[in-house]
């Protein structure tokens, strides 16, 4: 069982360059939300677990913090390594929550900890495939969070017209060029039924991989 990395003397002002350069890069973007109707009652309004693939998280904190009218809380689930530190004082500027803890460290106690967050009344933010992949692959974490405090999955397709990718990462992690298009879409929440047995966790894990699969350079464009 791994631990939990504490943040060093340097993760708070290293987080706060790193929400600048963020906040910098998508103020010149070019920004479209897409809200499928299943999911415009439930977005903002109603708790519920976002799932977006780990490599498209440079823009979705800024677009839901400035695009999404909500005065429900959110949290973050991030890896229990010192980059998770620095991601988790980064979702502090943008007033989320956050959760430290991945399938390799702090598993156990980071499922734990989500379930407290959402009892307190957060909405969950998650990356199925974060933080070592497999790329776009989801792991059960999110399903079995789904089935055990019953609320619904937001699948969200972030297509990005131009972007940088970061080769020497495990999913080629991409950063939206200044003032290109950044498309949000979400689509209809899916409702995950208590006491799942594998075979099942694994079916709905499918169905929340098909929904997610939308979003340039990897996947066709998504639907206008």
């Amino acid at each position: 069982m791994g631990i939990e990395k504490r943040s060093k003397w340097w993760t708070r002002p290293l987080g706060y360059i790193v929400w600048f350069l963020i906040s910098a890069v998508c103020v010149t973007l070019r920004k479209r939300v897409i809200i499928q109707d299943e999911a415009q009652p439930v977005l903002g309004n109603k708790q519920c677990i976002l799932a977006l693939w780990h490599n498209r998280v440079f823009a979705p904190c800024y677009m839901y913090r400035y695009m999404v009218k909500s005065s429900l809380p959110i949290c973050l689930l991030t890896s229990a390594s010192k980059d998770g530190a620095l991601l988790a004082t980064v979702a502090a500027l943008y007033g989320f929550r956050a959760v430290r803890g991945s399938s390799h460290r702090r598993g156990a106690a980071g499922f734990r900890d989500m379930l407290r967050e959402v009892q307190d009344g957060c909405s969950m933010c998650i990356t199925p495939d974060g933080p070592k992949g497999p790329i776009y692959k989801c792991r059960a974490g999110v399903v079995r969070l789904a089935s055990a405090s019953g609320l619904p999955i937001l699948p969200v397709c972030v297509d990005l017209s131009n972007c940088w990718r970061i080769a020497k990462a495990w999913d080629g992690f991409a950063i939206p060029k200044p003032f290109s298009r950044v498309t949000f879409m979400v689509k209809a929440p899916i409702y995950v039924p208590r006491n799942l047995d594998d075979d099942a966790q694994t079916a709905w894990l499918e169905q929340l991989e098909q929904a997610m699969a939308g979003g340039r350079p990897d996947f066709e464009p998504l639907e206008k």
